[in-house]
């Protein structure tokens, strides 16, 4: 048995692959037997915004008519949707492939730091493995399902190019490839898809600065090529800009992100609060100041009282609209009150906006928080250090969550809607709502072959729980030894490297729980949510694996 599946103290290539695609098959296996969270009505700004979209592409009329939701976000997650309806793959098994391709490439880009099979096999198996990847949130129909896996191939094609900067270029291709068309889909897919940034930004510095230390001859043209994938990146979004233009005659990507809305919610966050309310951006109390002295502005205070914008954006336990729904709850009652019925005058209006507003400042009518006439550009609320303590608390939870896998549960929500609503879902996306119940009960009714599948993801993420904080604390120790090693030795190697891309991880991983917890006590506060620290889970357990498979190498 030694014999035919190992040789020289490793796994036989041919033996490796074999596992890694028996590996694969489960998990496909595992996707196949979930159900997807499917909820029209109560998802219109998430799921069902996504959902309609994509049966808009497939219908050739690309994101559908015009209305105050059409180009809100970037919708990138529905190209992908309405592709994965006309090739017809069942959509969580369309994800689950998409992941699994992502961990190939990841495994493939790492190769050069590690010298066994076994090791590349272990770090495959246990990303594809990833609970996160099952959690209740990516059965959902809904962009954070695919984000991770974008993310992760963005980091290989990083990783590819900074394992192999030595290299000749022409060695550099599928990696340089890779990083710039993962980096204009992540741009596409979330309106936060610029934090991966940082990553590359200190890779870049770290590989040019080791080629100019071993005074490579080819720097320049390196420094070149390193960039170039940033000209694809550019294409894809410039080309989805196009499709927006063509269709609703804006060349943007979203007309929330967009600098005419950018700068007239951020003047209204600009302004003085008498009892500032860390959650509150905009509170009603500054709302009638600008009622009173923005004409442009006085209709939206009878159309942001219409109930169903008060059911649905309103906080009752506060009083008041909380900072991640206000902006939704105006564009709502400004498209109730007609600004919406072309991009262009909604637009016009939102500049008009923010010149009045501008000109009650500039003559004393209205001040701002700061006491200068300067106008904030943003859509996020003023930064304070008010927020420092929460932010630090949430992000240390953020983080526990994420090493301790908690929220994985693999069962998808009820399916609430009409029954025709529901079909609808489910005929698009190849794939059934959870919609049996247990007679006389409202448990869900599951078959035997399905429970057992449940059963078996609830027992890899119970081992992933009591694993992964020991492999991170090794992926410390050997990032230890080896730094005060190669101090010793004055010495930098490809380890050396991949100790760089592993406090990389680490960083960007701390990054984004910093990110979310800032979202989360200035905007949300719906508490810590998996979904949201998707993209940590990765770098968590790539850092972690990799670390003990470099303590363990023989």
């Amino acid at each position: 048995m030694k014999v035919a599946f190992f040789k020289d103290g490793d796994l036989k290539r041919v033996t490796a692959i074999g596992l890694a695609m028996f590996a694969l098959l489960a998990r496909l296996i595992l996707s196949y037997g979930q159900f997807a969270t499917i909820y029209p009505p109560l998802a219109p700004i998430d799921d069902d915004l996504m959902f309609k979209a994509a049966q808009s592409i497939v219908n050739g009329n690309w994101l559908g008519e015009y209305t105050w939701l059409t180009i809100s976000k970037h919708m990138f997650f529905s190209i992908w949707l309405a592709f994965v309806h006309k090739i017809g793959i069942p959509y969580l098994i369309a994800n689950a492939m998409l992941w699994i391709l992502a961990c190939y490439a990841f495994t493939k880009a790492i190769s050069p730091a590690l010298s066994k099979n076994w090791q590349k096999l272990f770090v495959f198996i246990f990303l594809v493995y990833n609970p996160a990847t099952w959690a209740q949130y990516a059965t959902r129909i809904y962009r954070d399902s695919i984000f991770p896996s974008l993310c992760l191939f963005f980091f290989s094609g990083i990783l590819g190019v900074g394992l192999r900067y030595q290299q000749n270029i022409k060695r550099w291709i599928m990696w340089l490839f890779m990083y710039g068309v993962a980096f204009g889909c992540i741009y596409l897919c979330r309106e936060d898809g610029i934090w991966v940034f940082p990553f590359f930004v200190v890779a870049f510095i770290v590989i040019i600065g080791l080629l100019i230390l071993q005074k490579n001859k080819c720097i320049i043209k390196k420094a070149i090529t390193i960039l170039s994938p940033f000209v694809i990146s550019l294409s894809i979004i410039l080309a989805y800009c196009y499709m927006n233009y063509t269709h609703y005659g804006r060349f943007i990507i979203s007309d929330f992100t967009s600098g005419e809305f950018k700068s007239a919610y951020g003047a209204l966050t600009s302004l003085k609060q008498e009892e500032w309310n860390p959650i509150v951006a905009i509170p009603e109390k500054v709302r009638q100041d600008v009622y009173r002295e923005v004409p442009i502005f006085a209709s939206v205070e009878d159309a942001i009282k219409d109930p169903l914008i008060i059911v649905g954006y309103f906080n009752f336990d506060i009083g008041d609209f909380q900072s991640g729904s206000f902006y939704w709850a105006l564009r709502n009652a400004l498209s109730n009150l007609g600004y919406y019925e072309t991009p262009q005058k909604a637009k016009k209006y939102y500049e008009e906006l923010t010149k009045e507003i501008q000109k009650a400042v500039d003559e004393g009518r209205l001040n701002t928080d700061s006491g200068s006439n300067h106008l904030r550009k943003s859509i996020t609320p003023p930064i304070k250090l008010t927020y420092v303590p929460s932010v630090i608390e949430e992000t240390i939870n953020g983080f526990k969550t994420v090493i301790l896998f908690e929220q994985c549960y693999p069962y998808a929500e009820k399916a609430v809607g009409y029954p025709n609503e529901i079909q609808r879902v489910e005929d698009f996306i190849h794939n059934k709502g959870d919609t049996g119940y247990i007679e006389g009960t409202d448990i869900s009714y599951m078959s035997p072959s399905r429970k057992l599948l449940h059963n078996i993801m609830e027992v890899i993420t119970s081992i992933y729980k009591i694993l992964l904080t020991t492999l991170a604390v090794i992926a410390v120790l050997w990032q230890i030894k080896k730094l005060i090693f190669d101090l010793s030795l004055r010495k930098f190697d490809i380890d050396s490297m991949l100790n760089v891309v592993m406090l990389g991880f680490l960083g960007m991983a701390i990054l984004r729980c910093a990110m979310i917890a800032f979202v989360e006590v200035s905007s949300f506060e719906i508490g810590t949510y998996v979904m949201y620290l998707s993209t940590v889970h990765p770098l968590v357990i790539a850092y972690s694996v990799i670390g003990f498979c470099k303590t363990f190498e023989f």
